[in-house]
């Protein structure tokens, strides 16, 4: 008998998508400090605080900035898993 697929559950899912979303900031701004908080506030399934170095320019904190909006707005479309990003002053 032909096996199915295990579907993850939630908790799986989201910590899938926040691995992947820090490999992808790590590949943007390998020096960033990620800090990741899966404490629920409201609908909020998680967060990620990124702290990059001060030596990275405006323009790169604005693409980190868009990069990751349109990553954790990719997700919540895709699973539903609501994930807060932000990039913070170092």
């Amino acid at each position: 008998m032909p096996r199915t697929p295990k579907t993850p559950n939630r908790e799986e899912l989201l910590e899938t998508k926040i691995s992947e979303l820090s490999a992808l900031i790590k590949e943007l701004s390998p020096q960033a400090r990620v800090e990741i908080s899966f404490e629920r506030c409201e609908d909020e399934d998680a967060h990620i605080h990124v702290h990059p170095p001060r030596s990275i320019s405006a323009e790169e904190v604005a693409r980190l900035e868009a990069t990751m909006g349109e990553v954790c707005n990719d997700v919540l479309l895709e699973t539903g898993l609501f994930i807060i990003g932000a990039v913070c002053d170092s």
